[in-house]
């Protein structure tokens, strides 16, 4: 399954004279919510819903004058009718409606917003509508990703407004501002909508047998774009999962190395057999996925849950975020009732995931003041993996699930700053860096936005620690209640840690004769170990004989 934008691309790129409806804002009851697009034409609505009813009908009709006329439409409707009037809606609420009338003069917005979601990223659809003293209506739209810098116009014009771009894309809630301030006067009136867009969320079915069959029909039906795997090529053919966006015949672990899992993604395992179960969860479990499924029976949920535990292979929080046995109780039996009950939960599953369970935002402070005194220059700026040292691990922070990314510089400031000069970070300055490495951790939490719940700290001379492990502490943070978390290797502790906000008066305390080390053995009850498969968390980079080293072997890769 597509986005309405891909089929708006799509026809834009036909030639067709389409328009493009968007309900823009509801008051009290309404048929659908904002954000809600369809696609019109002079006859019929092409693709998507503004909730049907009164108010597509309306739009319909603003549509074809809009098509005639060049000219974009804001228009209320209202849901007062009285009972016995055959022609209004009587639900009592109201809905604003856009409709943009040439949507091709924004193609190359558009072509953007599609972009991004085929790479699976987020963003906002941002659209300033401006009225000039003719009370002609113009428009703007924007394209903004998630964690990039709003557009220059933006900031301009509603440089006094608390627009949080970021914080509407994680929240999935569009913003709807009216009569923005402006100092200019060409306008009377400029309001801003900003439309979080996300990618459909994807639903893996691990095995192609009846139930995967089934559960790919319906959970097409209910907006999952689905990945079918399996290691069998007469299982996995397009005749049986028609309705599948992808089907992968390979191992289990090659599929899986095949498919981005990240918070956007939902897995079901039903193999032919409970050790390919295990396979399949072992691929997953460490992940962000958004759901985890295995269809069995209360027993071997058990006998997994004891091996799994007896193995290492997941912690405790990891594994109670699994669901197993699957599916909402509705007593079914038949192998489409069970697709239909392992559907309703994942409804419900992504319901709390889009709009109850708000995820614990955490950030990455990466600590870049040092001196370098053993490498004999500044290390952070010399090159590593096609990039200096610290733009390396600064974009690989900025490509995670994290929020906010704060540096912390001291020693070559000036340097640093004109390395980072066009990356979305905050740069604070530790004046007493030469005091070690813990004052600069407590200048950075002294800094780190109010709303963060942990910090990832990073070492501005660990670049080749992956996206993948600051994930993996994002994503068990999601799942635990402790409030320091602990990569290690073959039981060895490294970096980066990740530590709660809790802790952030505690550390402005911390004995510096011991350093970080202190909050570690004060609150060793709070701690949590995870095992990750890589030892690069156990080095850093502090000579040049460690630069040699790890260059190459990055090379290597």
């Amino acid at each position: 399954m597509k986005s309405i934008y891909h089929q708006l691309v799509t026809e834009l790129q036909s030639g067709l004279d389409i328009q493009v409806g968007t309900l823009i804002c509801t008051k009290g009851s309404a048929p659908q919510i904002p954000g809600a697009t369809a696609i019109f034409n002079k006859v019929e609505v092409l693709g998507g819903t503004l909730g049907g009813g009164i108010l597509e009908s309306q739009a319909q009709k603003a549509a074809v004058l809009a098509s005639i006329n060049r000219i974009d439409i804001l228009q209320w409707v209202y849901f007062n009718a009285e009972m016995d009037d055959q022609t209004g809606a009587i639900c009592g609420g109201s809905g604003l409606f856009f409709i943009d009338s040439n949507p091709k003069r924004h193609l190359d917005i558009f072509l953007k917003l599609v972009n991004s979601i085929d790479q699976r990223k987020r963003g906002a659809l941002i659209t300033i509508f401006s009225i000039d003293k003719n009370k002609k209506l113009h428009t703007q739209r924007f394209w903004c990703e998630q964690k990039s810098r709003p557009p220059e116009k933006i900031e301009q014009l509603f440089s006094s407004q608390a627009i949080e771009i970021d914080r509407i894309i994680e929240t999935r809630i569009p913003c709807w501002i009216e009569s923005a301030q402006t100092e200019t006067n060409t306008y009377e009136k400029l309001s801003i909508f900003v439309e979080p867009i996300h990618p459909i969320q994807q639903l893996v079915i691990v095995g192609a047998g009846h139930i995967g069959q089934a559960l790919c029909k319906v959970a097409s039906s209910v907006d999952f774009e689905i990945i079918v795997l399996d290691n069998r090529p007469e299982m996995v053919t397009r005749s049986r999962f028609p309705d599948a966006t992808q089907i992968i015949c390979k191992s289990i672990a090659e599929g899986f190395e095949s498919i981005a899992l990240n918070s956007d993604t939902y897995i079901l395992i039903a193999t032919q057999g409970h050790r390919s179960d295990i396979e399949a969860l072992k691929c997953c479990i460490r992940s962000d996925a958004a759901y985890i499924g295995v269809i069995g029976s209360r027993r071997k949920t058990v006998l997994m849950n004891e091996k799994f535990m007896r193995e290492g292979w997941a912690s405790e929080d990891e594994w109670n975020f699994v669901h197993s046995p699957v599916g909402l109780d509705i007593h079914s039996k038949s192998v489409n009732e069970i697709a239909i009950s392992i559907a309703s939960e994942l409804i419900k599953e992504r319901y709390e995931v889009n709009f109850r369970k708000e995820r614990k935002k955490v950030s990455c402070m990466i600590l870049a003041a040092g001196k370098s005194t053993r490498m004999g220059q500044q290390k952070l700026l010399l090159p590593f993996d096609g990039k200096s040292m610290i733009r390396s691990i600064v974009e690989k922070s900025l490509n995670s699930d994290s929020g906010q990314t704060l540096v912390v510089i001291g020693s070559h400031k000036e340097e640093l700053t004109k390395e980072l000069a066009d990356c979305s970070v905050l740069l604070v300055e530790n004046t007493k860096f030469e005091d070690g490495m813990l004052s600069s951790v407590q200048v950075g939490f002294a800094a780190i936005h109010s709303q963060s719940e942990a910090v990832i700290v990073l070492l501005g001379d660990q670049p080749m620690v992956s996206e993948e492990v600051i994930n993996r502490l994002i994503s068990v943070f999601q799942k635990t209640a402790k409030g320091l978390i602990i990569p290690t290797f073959n039981g060895k502790r490294g970096h980066p840690v990740l530590i709660s906000s809790k802790y952030q008066q505690s550390i402005q305390l911390l004995n510096p004769e011991i350093g970080l080390r202190d909050l570690f053995l004060k609150n060793s009850q709070d701690i949590l170990e995870i095992e990750v498969s890589c030892d690069d968390v156990l080095k850093d980079i502090d000579t040049p004989e460690d630069y040699l080293r790890e260059s190459n072997s990055t090379n290597k890769k």
